[in-house]
């Protein structure tokens, strides 16, 4: 029973110690080709990660965003999209990360 049992100890001790060294060394899971993250998506984890509701949620969505609905804004006056339901549809999928952007 007493060798039993250490062993049991040791593969636990092993067990814990490659669990924390994992724990340590993974990266964050990183977007392959053809699974990009939209700026919506970074914004929504990040505000979620801080545990923000409310208005409080909303103001720091809005402010995440504004760098992104910028560029997308600057692409379509680039393209010469009037202002309308042309321009909403572009504005639509490029925030929410449909189009790729061209620099």
């Amino acid at each position: 029973m007493r060798p039993f049992l250490r062993s049991f100890l040791a593969l636990a001790l092993l067990a814990g110690l490659s669990g924390a060294a994992l724990a340590q060394e993974t990266p964050a899971p990183v977007p392959q080709a053809g699974q990009a993250t939209s700026a919506r998506a970074q914004c929504k984890a990040q505000i979620d990660s801080r545990s923000l509701t409310g208005p409080e949620r909303k103001a720091a969505m809005r402010d995440c965003m504004k760098p992104q609905r910028d560029a997308c804004r600057s692409q379509a006056v680039a393209k010469a999209l009037p202002k309308g339901p042309d321009r909403k549809a572009f504005m639509h999928q490029c925030l929410h990360g449909a189009v790729a952007e061209t620099h």
